[in-house]
């Protein structure tokens, strides 16, 4: 599922099935408990002194998620293993020189008062994240603790993505519903949003200028480059679902029955 990173604005991931995730930044003490986590990462231990740590509110499995395309508990149970050890970066830039920061820990924690949409209990994810003080990144500290450098934005790969119209897994077939969109069903109208059962991988958490929401919101599809949706007219959803469809069967091109079926209806729309 892998493929070329294609960038086209640094605070994007476009490479196939990856889904971008903004999340929020909260100030994080250095105790003696965190610095034992830490130093599990660490060729030299390192003391108090000399590290910047700080918490990342990774997402939660709230419903209301402004591109429809939440998490489920599911999904952030695996995220919870899968980013510890993870590093961090700016911008989506995948290079080693670009690297500031490591996911040290993670935790799930869950508010017994509250239900989200889902009927779950609320759970948020949290990541620790630690930081080697030095000259060069004594702007960047400086920034975090202002609160300059606060909006984040996470990258992973769901196991699966649950039309809530019809039930399908869009990471192994595509159906044809639209997320946002209104559809009639046999309890009335509803709407689409494709929820992300579980987590394959998770790969980086970056700081960018502008995230995809305030609060945990996608800006990726499943099979590849993001596309806009500025324009509402039926020719633009057209194209759009295309050059969507035809990254998917791109990274799925195993499944020749499903690119004969797509081919075929789209001939025919």
């Amino acid at each position: 599922m892998d493929g070329k990173d294609n960038r086209e604005d640094t605070d994007k991931i476009v490479e196939e099935g990856v889904i971008c995730k903004s999340v929020g930044v909260e100030n994080q003490e250095v105790t003696d408990e965190e610095l034992r986590k830490i130093n599990k990462f660490t060729l030299t231990p390192l003391k108090a002194d000399e590290v910047f740590t700080f918490k990342l509110i990774m997402g939660d499995n709230e419903l209301d998620d402004r591109n429809y395309e939440p998490f489920n508990l599911n999904a952030l149970k695996d995220l919870q293993k899968l980013y510890i050890g993870k590093t961090m970066i700016k911008d989506h830039r995948r290079t080693a020189d670009n690297q500031i920061a490591r996911v040290y820990d993670t935790e799930l924690v869950q508010d017994s008062s509250k239900t989200a949409k889902s009927g779950e209990i609320y759970t948020k994810l949290i990541a620790k994240c630690y930081m080697v003080k030095t000259e060069k990144n004594a702007d960047l500290i400086s920034e975090i603790k202002a609160g300059i450098k606060k909006e984040v934005s996470t990258s992973c790969k769901p196991k699966r993505a649950i039309c809530s119209i019809c039930g399908l897994d869009n990471m192994k077939n595509y159906c044809s519903h639209w997320w946002g969109k209104e559809y009639e069903t046999a309890e009335g109208k509803k709407t689409c949003y494709f929820t992300l059962d579980g987590a394959k991988e998770a790969y980086e958490v970056s700081f960018v200028a502008v995230p995809a929401q305030p609060r945990a919101g996608t800006t990726k599809n499943y099979g590849g480059k993001e596309i806009k949706k500025e324009k509402n007219n039926e020719e633009a959803e057209i194209d759009l679902k295309i050059k969507n469809l035809a990254s998917f069967l791109f990274t799925e091109k195993e499944n020749l029955e499903v690119w004969k079926l797509w081919t075929k209806k789209w001939e025919n729309y």
